[in-house]
């Protein structure tokens, strides 16, 4: 059998003819058609040293045409090059090369078409299930400068034992957002608060609604506040519901154990406990406790904290996913990219500053409904506060509310007095604190006083209790000076002597 011979194929030989062609330029070689008569055959492609003999090259006199290759390189350079083994098959190969990147191209283009608009068809479709729809709240709602903290209005129908809801079992959060600072301020209202509507007669805040809408509600929260409100969002007892189970659960700390009858059948014992739907209903709505609407107040700010830093435990696709389960049960004016800057800014929630207070006043009846009047004097002083940025509760209520088993504790000894800061250590922890760490102080001097130190503002409130807790000290913001990784350093001082 006759063997065909290794070489050149016709179409091979005139594929490579053409590609040497293209690669020269100055070739005598004609081009496809007959060159005018009394015209250089290529005159308009060769390339000439000056005006003059292009001119000559025009008329059909050339003297002398110098192949050039469009590498530029010399004629003994080009022929080595092109004249080594395996030539036509480099070149064949970079066409190949060029052919299957431009593919790739062409389908990295297709892919990132494709990956905008899903993302486009993603927020438009959040952002319609987020809107206000037939809230006509936004008449109300006033834009926050670029910059500047803004404040939300939270509300939700919670309902009852026996209801599903009503606009009395309604819940109030007035939220001040600071994503700069990283800063979160919560205020509840309760929802019998006393105010004077539109109308121009007192009711509980819960009937603004029926007065005038949402608006007439977020008019009146912000001239109670004497804020602008810049957003709103509202669900209720079926979507808090849904909201439970997208996250797995709410995990809150039950300071006293829920048994109330007219929110729920569930009991829920006292103690660290993660929340399922029927679960959270009743811890939000419960209210027979010995102060009862504080409690209550407190409650329902604890498990918005929770549910909101569960809700940014995810992030990037995974938070985005979950922001589109939860859009479903949620009105609101923010799109779906406002929140997602708003959880990048403050995630993660456990770090950030975060404040939490209750409208000061108390309850009484009137015509055998309940009503909240609010202590006016000690709004103003509060609102001063939330407004600067600063806690919003007066220094006896922010030692009472302190969780003190929340609190980490550095002690360093710095006054020479052996065993004066294992002392320290041992009345801190029994007092609930959380001591990482006790050594000497190794800076090399001698302190006279007592320092207990922080540098987050969220934690001079904790320092402030454990100079009251020990009887001693001086509560100093470190700043940059102070080095530690604690959420308070207490270096004691030789003001401090342990007894016993």
């Amino acid at each position: 059998m006759l063997r065909r011979r290794k070489g050149f194929s016709p179409s091979q030989s005139k594929r490579m003819s053409r590609s040497m062609r293209d690669s020269t330029v100055g070739t005598h070689v004609a081009r496809s058609g007959a060159p005018r008569h009394g015209r250089h055959a290529n005159a308009g492609s060769v390339e000439f040293s000056n005006a003059r003999k292009r001119q000559r090259a025009a008329r059909g006199y050339v003297d002398q045409v110098d192949p050039a290759t469009s590498t530029r390189e010399s004629d003994q350079a080009y022929s080595r090059r092109t004249g080594r083994r395996g030539y036509v098959q480099e070149m064949q190969h970079k066409k190949r090369v060029r052919r299957v990147t431009f593919l790739v191209a062409a389908v990295a283009l297709v892919a990132v078409v494709a990956v905008g608009v899903g993302v486009f068809t993603y927020f438009a479709s959040s952002d319609s299930r987020l809107s206000l729809a037939d809230s006509n709240a936004s008449e109300a709602l006033v834009a926050a400068a670029d910059g500047e903290p803004s404040y939300l209005l939270a509300a939700a129908e919670l309902g009852t034992a026996t209801r599903a809801g009503g606009a009395d079992t309604e819940a109030y959060l007035l939220v001040r957002l600071d994503p700069q600072a990283r800063s979160v301020t919560l205020v509840s209202i309760p929802s019998c608060t006393e105010v004077r509507l539109s109308d121009g007669e007192a009711h509980p805040l819960y009937d603004a609604v029926q007065v005038g809408g949402d608006a007439e509600l977020v008019r009146a929260v912000a001239e109670l506040a004497d804020v602008d409100i810049a957003h709103f969002g509202r669900t209720n007892a079926v979507g808090l519901s849904h909201l439970v189970d997208i996250v797995g659960g709410v995990a809150v700390d039950v300071v006293e154990e829920v048994d109330d009858p007219r929110a729920s059948t569930v009991f829920i014992e006292t103690g660290g406990q993660v929340l399922d739907a029927r679960q959270s209903l009743a811890f939000l709505r419960a209210t027979n406790y010995a102060d009862g609407v504080q409690r209550q107040a407190a409650n329902q700010i604890a498990f918005s904290l929770s549910l909101a830093a569960e809700t940014l435990s995810s992030e990037g696709i995974g938070f985005a996913a979950r922001l589109a389960d939860m859009a479903e049960w949620v009105e609101t004016d923010w799109t779906s990219s406002q929140i997602m800057a708003l959880g990048d800014a403050l995630r993660p929630l456990e770090d950030a500053t975060v404040y939490q207070a209750m409208l000061p006043g108390r309850l009484t009846d009137r015509d055998g409904s309940a009503r909240y009047v609010v202590n006016d004097e000690e709004w103003a002083a509060m609102m001063d506060a939330v407004r600067a940025g600063s806690s919003p509760l007066s220094p006896a209520e922010a030692l009472a509310a302190l969780d003190r088993t929340a609190v980490t504790v550095e002690i360093r000894n710095g006054g020479g007095v052996t065993g004066a800061g294992a002392k320290m250590g041992e009345i801190l922890t029994a007092d609930g604190y959380q001591v990482t760490d006790i050594g000497n102080a190794n800076d090399g001097g001698v302190y006279t006083e007592t320092l207990v130190v922080y540098k987050d503002p969220a934690y001079e409130a904790a320092a402030k209790a454990i100079v009251s807790d020990v009887g001693a000290g001086r509560v100093v913001n470190g700043g940059d000076f102070y080095t530690f990784k604690d959420n308070v350093l207490v270096m004691v001082g030789q003001d401090w002597v342990p007894v016993g």
